[in-house]
Formats: C-alpha cells, structure tokens, sequence
C-alpha cells in the first residue's frame, strides 16, 4: 500500500470517527487484513482493512459483544466504515506484542490454553457455523484424515476464534496480556481451536508444549478430549500442502528463524508421525 493510499485510508477513518486521526504506524502480523494503529489527540486504535466485499464488518461486531466478558484481553468496538470498496473495523487497543525473547514455549502453551477455556465458556449460539465437509486431496495426511473423519462428533459446539495462534496473543514480557483477529469466529467444536493451536506450537519447534497446552485446557475447561489424534490430523490436512507461505506471518511476530524451510521440515515430520501413531 503506498503512502498517498495510507494517507486515504486514515482520512477515510477520520470521516468515521468524527475527528482527526494520524497514522502511527502499520502492524504486522497475519495476511488477511492490513492492519494500521492510528491516534487521536488523545487515544489510540487498530484499524483492520479487509478485502473488497469481505464479509468482516457485519460478523466480527457481534462477536466483539459476545466476548466482552473478557475484559481488557479483547479489542472493544468503536467504529466500521468503508474505504473504496474494503471495508475495515476500528476497535481499541489491545496492549502487547509478541512474547518475550527465550519464554519457554510450555510457558505459551500454558497461558493460551488456560485463555482458551475462558473463551470456549462464551455463548457461541446462534453464530455462523463451521462449513463441515472431510479434508480433500490424495497426500497422505489428507488421506489419513479423511479416513479417521468419520469419527468426529460435530455436535458440541462453542465459540471459536477459528484461527487461535501465538500470532493472535499479545504479550508484555511473559504475560499473556489479550486475544486479536476474531473476524474468522464462529460456532464449532472445541477441538478446531486446539488441534489449531496444537499445530503451532509443533511449529515453533515443541511438540511437548502442543502435549502441554493439552493438558492444561483440559484442567482449566473440565473438559476431557478423546480424540486429539484424529483433530491434529484434520489441521495438518488443513495447511500442509501451504504451511511454507506462513512464513511472513512468523515474521511478522519477531520469528525470523521459522523460514519456509522449517516450516515444511516441522510439518512433515509432524504429519509423519500423525500417520504412524
């Protein structure tokens, strides 16, 4: 986006808000939305343009009042508008940023999960629903995924983030400090959010945190997952033949090393031992 652009998205958000705002800086992180901190003469806000015609504006609002039992650990909604034709959604300021250097990843896990289960006690009802079909293709984790797929139960739905990542989590040092980037969220099982999760964590290199995260969800939540196997398989099936273009989001959280090469090294070492488990 050139600056002339910038410059007129900011004007755009003005127009909005009823007052001037100035850009501060853009944001990293994510692919989806290009995201922009803007300030008044007194306050700060994220502003989150979209795509052309993407539907965020009309769903994210009524998730941001779903969750606003959360606190300071979600964005409050303050204005939507248009530029051209993307639209784009301005909340407050969620404080954080990426984790701190060398936190151990059990310490992420840990806190994400014990924030899961807070999230997964909202009141999902009535929200879009998970598109429910069985993984596509003929690789091998897709194939091992559509053949366990008849074992899922669907039924117990929740609120989900629907895209639960250490790049959607803000930190201040080492403490999880709040949850972004809940335009995908919708009524789904609870397992979407943590084989989701699950995978990231392999991801950065751990899988003895993804097994912690596990643990810690299931004490926090009361809930008792049975079949975390047969989950990860469905969200490797879901990324696996793309998990190289997600490296510009690692980097965009301050992970440099998770280039594309890592990360189809991980997932298939992960997708390996899925399929011989």
């Amino acid at each position: 986006m050139t600056d002339a652009e910038l410059e007129s998205v900011v004007a755009a958000v003005s127009t909005v808000l009823r007052r001037t705002v100035s850009l501060v800086r853009p944001l990293s992180g994510g692919q989806h939305a290009r995201t922009l901190l803007v300030e008044d003469s007194t306050t700060e806000y994220v502003v989150r343009l979209f795509p052309p015609l993407d539907n965020a504006v009309t769903h994210e609002p009524q998730i941001l009042d779903r969750i606003a039992s959360l606190g300071d650990l979600a964005p409050r909604l303050v204005a939507t508008g248009k530029y051209r034709e993307s639209p784009f959604i301005v909340t407050s300021v969620v404080p954080g940023g990426p984790p701190a250097p060398g936190l151990p990843l059990r310490d992420i896990a840990a806190q994400m999960a014990a924030v899961l289960a807070r999230i997964h006690q909202l009141d999902g009802v009535g929200l879009r629903t998970l598109s429910w079909q069985p993984p596509h293709g003929d690789s091998t984790i897709e194939t091992h995924a559509r053949q366990a797929w008849k074992q899922l139960d669907p039924a117990d739905h929740v609120l989900t983030h629907y895209d639960f990542w250490c790049g959607n989590a803000l930190w201040d040092g080492a403490k999880l400090t709040g949850v972004v980037d809940w335009s995908g969220a919708r009524s789904a099982p609870r397992e979407l959010d943590i084989s989701w999760c699950r995978l990231d964590l392999v991801l950065l290199g751990s899988i003895d945190a993804a097994d912690q995260f596990l643990t810690v969800y299931e004490r926090e939540s009361g809930h008792s997952l049975l079949d975390t196997r047969t989950w990860d398989l469905m969200a490797a099936a879901r990324s696996a033949s793309r998990v190289e273009s997600w490296a510009p989001n690692y980097l965009g959280i301050g992970k440099p090393d998770l280039t594309a090469r890592v990360l189809r090294s991980r997932m298939d070492d992960w997708t390996s031992l899925l399929c011989t488990k």
